[in-house]
């Protein structure tokens, strides 16, 4: 391919040869620039389409987080059921348990009131009621 370049400040006329290599080299520069271009508007749009005032923008902005919140309710939602179905589980467990305790000590002899399985066992924990107490080896001997 020849280009021409013809001027009123050049004598005469000036003329380019373009070949394959050239014209190939030139269609990766522009289809570059294309996605270069393409790519920036993208991240600028997306970057500040909160502050602009496009609707269509807007319709895609609010899309979007629905879509992100609807997946994050149902992560939650089947989170929610497994750890219900586990207290379920446990929940069996412990009434097989106290059944069991319940037959054991009527079968060892023990008092009924020795072991009650109808309240509520005590439970453990940080005591933070109580006067702290500094306690030394002085206390002990």
């Amino acid at each position: 391919m020849n280009i021409i370049l013809v001027s009123e400040k050049l004598a005469k006329a000036r003329t380019i040869t373009l070949g394959l290599p050239q014209l190939a080299l030139l269609a990766l520069g522009v289809m570059f620039s294309l996605v270069t271009l393409a790519a920036a508007m993208n991240y600028l749009m997306l970057r500040f389409a909160a502050d602009i005032n496009v609707p269509y923008l807007q319709t895609m902005l609010l899309s979007a987080q629905h879509e992100q919140h609807e997946k994050s309710q149902h992560y939650l939602r089947e989170n929610l059921n497994a750890m219900a179905v586990k207290l379920g589980q446990m929940q069996a467990q412990l009434v097989r348990l106290d059944t069991l305790g319940e037959r054991l000590a009527k079968l060892a002899g023990f008092k009924p009131q020795d072991l009650v399985f109808s309240e509520l066992p005590g439970r453990g924990g940080a005591i933070s009621s109580l006067p702290s107490q500094d306690l030394s080896l002085g206390d002990f001997t």
